[in-house]
């Protein structure tokens, strides 16, 4: 997209992680602290999380302009988050600030020095879920590239993504327009906008976003609870089940990523044999993990989606999501 700057707009949650490093995973109904003799937990921390904040997270490493949207409670950890993301340059000025009673969803988080695994036990809070009203009256789509939203709050996210799509065929029109009159070479790409929706829970209300993105994520467990049995199987299971020509991609761990491009109904007299074709990349093993709870697909989608953004052609990117998946293995190991 060359006709604005690249803005990425992520659309979710924003929690904190109570993180506790120990030696192996605790027996049920005992204690470990820093001296224990059988185990002992060797480090803690707070950390900022949530699959959103996450994806700003890893956009802001990437020296990627970006912006977290979601509720915020005003509360004790409100400076604490915005410190935070502040300290990255993410910008969260839009952010709907809560008074009152609100809490900010939380998780403990249990890592595994030994078997390298996160346990995660996670409370919602009772912070009220961003509106069409927010989206309005906060997001600037005029100087925005690329909007993402973590697959939750449906309701009011499919709303948000139909403004989009609105701004989006309204631009289209004058960019019609404006040559015809002035000659000028503009694009519709220099002022549309990528959609991209993050489908990961298991709840049947998220297959609603499905059709909506022109880039959609599938987590592993919304895959298998549909009946994937490996990342080649989602796509394939979710090709139908997006838009025409959309991007599907799905990471599965150690399994490495399949991609395809949506087919919108089943394939029958398609020209273009690349139209339903699946591509799998491998994963890239670290020699030793060091931290599990990162390595997650919320973070796969936008260490690909910057490589996407200045693309020609959505579909062509292959050599981006090798690197995608190579920087996770290298990231996250010794």
């Amino acid at each position: 997209m060359t006709g604005k700057a690249v803005v990425v707009v992520v659309v979710g949650h924003l929690c904190v992680d109570d993180v506790y490093h120990v030696l192996k995973y605790p027996n049920e109904d005992s204690t470990v602290g820093s001296r224990t003799q059988h185990n002992r937990c060797t480090k803690q921390e707070w950390a900022r999380g949530g699959n959103a904040s996450n994806n700003s997270t890893v956009l802001a490493c990437l020296n990627q302009p970006v912006e977290f949207f979601g509720t915020l409670a005003n509360d004790h950890l409100l400076k604490f988050f915005t410190d935070d993301m502040t300290s990255l340059g993410i910008k969260y000025d839009n952010c709907p600030i809560i008074d009152g009673i609100a809490r900010a969803p939380a998780s403990v988080v249990i890592c595994s020095e030994e078997s390298g695994t996160r346990t995660i036990v996670h409370s919602k809070g009772d912070l009220p879920e961003l509106t069409l009203d927010d989206f309005q009256a906060k997001i600037n789509l005029a100087v925005t590239s690329w909007v993402h939203f973590e697959g939750r709050n449906e309701t009011e996210v499919v709303k948000m993504i139909e403004k989009i799509h609105e701004y989006n065929n309204n631009a289209a029109k004058r960019v019609k327009h404006t040559i015809k009159n002035s000659g000028l070479k503009f694009s519709y790409k220099d002022v549309s906008i990528t959609i991209s929706v993050e489908v990961e829970k298991c709840r049947e209300s998220l297959n609603t976003l499905l059709p909506l993105g022109h880039v959609v994520f599938v987590g592993k467990d919304f895959a298998s609870w549909q009946g994937a049995k490996n990342c080649r199987d989602a796509v394939q299971l979710m090709q139908s089940k997006v838009s025409a020509g959309s991007l599907v991609i799905c990471p599965w761990g150690e399994d490495g990523a399949a991609y395809g491009v949506g087919t919108g109904s089943q394939v029958t007299d398609n020209d273009d044999p690349s139209y339903a074709e699946i591509k799998k990349i491998d994963a890239f093993p670290p020699s030793q993990l060091i931290d599990s709870l990162v390595v997650q697909s919320p973070k796969y989608c936008f260490v690909v989606s910057p490589a996407m953004i200045e693309m020609e052609h959505l579909f062509n990117v292959i050599d981006k999501k090798v690197r995608a998946i190579h920087l996770l293995g290298r990231r996250y190991s010794v």
